[in-house]
């Protein structure tokens, strides 16, 4: 694919590697949000419970459209691969069908969306 420059696999590894190691702190860093968010919650519950209140109960925040979002980025990507190959490719066009997967894998979780949105919609309006 890129016969010019024989340093460009090195170079897409020492990429990988570089982007790697940059997520691992944004990880980290959630995970301890997420512990001290938990820590405080079972603080407040061992307070009521000591108090004789009733317990509270935390509703988790969940976006309706995380799995939107994640189905799109998903499409994207494969349409990306699609066009690097094909336009990289020189004629030589097997490495497209390499971008279907995430594709159908976008589309898989847009059809997830669409039913926990129906869901939703549907606990919602039963509470009423």
């Amino acid at each position: 694919m890129w016969q010019g420059d024989p340093n460009i696999a090195v170079v897409m590894i020492i990429t990988v590697i570089f982007c790697s190691m940059a997520a691992v702190p944004v990880l980290i860093g959630l995970l301890i949000f997420n512990n001290s968010k938990k820590k405080r919650e079972a603080e407040l519950m061992k307070i009521a419970i000591e108090k004789g209140l009733p317990i509270p109960i935390f509703p988790e925040k969940r976006s309706l459209y995380g799995t939107l979002k994640a189905g799109m980025i998903w499409i994207a990507v494969g349409i990306g691969i699609i066009l690097m190959v094909a336009i990289e490719g020189e004629g030589h066009l097997e490495g497209v069908s390499f971008g279907f997967l995430p594709i159908l894998i976008g589309i898989a979780l847009i059809i997830s969306w669409k039913l926990e949105s129906r869901e939703a919609i549907k606990a919602t309006t039963e509470q009423m």
